[in-house]
């Protein structure tokens, strides 16, 4: 018998001439390295796929969650602040670009609009106001002076400064003006206006409506406000302006001819001004085709002429 030692080269002899091919090679070679390898190497194989597996998946599932990181927003940087009106300016002023040499900007008083009221105010008490004979004249903000030559008759002297003038004993009586000052009527007003000095400066008062009263026996709107020839024009808040002398008495006609005293108090969220030839404004409310100074009156032909002549 041939030894085993001799195997190499009886095999060389036997099968001269024969070569495995590289895929019989290498697989050889891999079930050689099995026998070799450890039992528990051969356990863990599986396990590394099934590791490698999940790390893939978590992987993908993180992609597809990672939401785009957005591009650091950008601070503006200021070149003029601005600050409201009558607000007190922040102690620590933000930096500006922009410098702007003192005196360039000037501010000036505004011009009064019709929609604003020319009725002064004052404070939590009754408005400013004289009383005389049962009529209330409130002090209007506009004109904040007028010349004496506007100046009619006098028709009291002020006996009693009440800060209630509700409460005041009679006579003439006011919050507004001092006792001992003289108060005249506006010349060719029939009493719709009256003046007075207010703390020196002479001042108009209109007549209103007042603790539940307003015109005093016969008399009728056109006593409380002026005759048409006086007006020289008519504006209402929300419809615009008539000023043409034609349309201007046209419509104080129908004003005064057609208006119906509604109620005696003062309403109306609206605003109606009528300047008069003499260079004073009336000041009345309206609302729901009334309008409202002494007394309510409502007169619905009025705001339709009114709405036509605007036209």
């Amino acid at each position: 018998m041939k030894r085993l030692d001799n195997l190499p080269q009886i095999a060389q002899r036997q099968l001269g001439g024969l070569e495995a091919s590289a895929a019989i090679l290498a697989k050889a070679k891999l079930e050689a390295a099995d026998r070799r390898a450890p039992r528990w190497a051969m356990t863990l194989r599986p396990v590394a796929a099934v590791c490698a597996a999940l790390v893939l998946c978590v992987g993908a599932v993180a992609a597809l969650n990672t939401e785009p990181v957005e591009p650091e927003a950008v601070t503006p940087i200021n070149v003029l602040d601005s600050h409201s009106a009558g607000l007190s300016v922040p102690t620590a002023m933000p930096r500006t670009l922009a410098e702007v040499p003192s005196g360039v900007i000037s501010m000036s008083a505004g011009i009064r609009r019709s929609g604003d009221t020319l009725f002064a105010e004052l404070g939590s008490s009754a408005f400013p106001l004289i009383t005389l004979d049962g009529a209330t004249y409130r002090l209007l903000v506009s004109p904040s002076a007028i010349s004496a030559s506007l100046l009619g008759e006098a028709i009291g002297t002020v006996n009693e400064f009440n800060i209630e003038p509700a409460l005041g004993s009679g006579g003439v009586v006011s919050n507004a003006v001092a006792c001992g000052e003289t108060v005249y009527a506006i010349s060719g007003m029939n009493g719709a206006l009256a003046a007075a000095k207010v703390d020196g400066t002479l001042r108009v008062f209109q007549r209103v409506s007042y603790a539940g009263n307003s015109i005093i026996g016969n008399e009728t709107l056109q006593d409380t406000l002026c005759a048409p020839e006086a007006a020289a024009w008519i504006e209402v808040s929300g419809m615009g302006r008539v000023d043409d002398p034609a349309q201007v008495q046209q419509l104080m006609h129908t004003l005064l001819d057609y208006a119906d005293l509604q109620s005696t108090s003062l309403s109306g969220d609206g605003s109606m001004q009528i300047g008069l030839n003499n260079g004073l404004t009336l000041q009345l409310l309206c609302g729901s085709d009334a309008v409202s100074a002494c007394g309510t009156w409502s007169c619905p032909d009025f705001f339709e002429a009114f709405a036509e002549a605007v036209q």
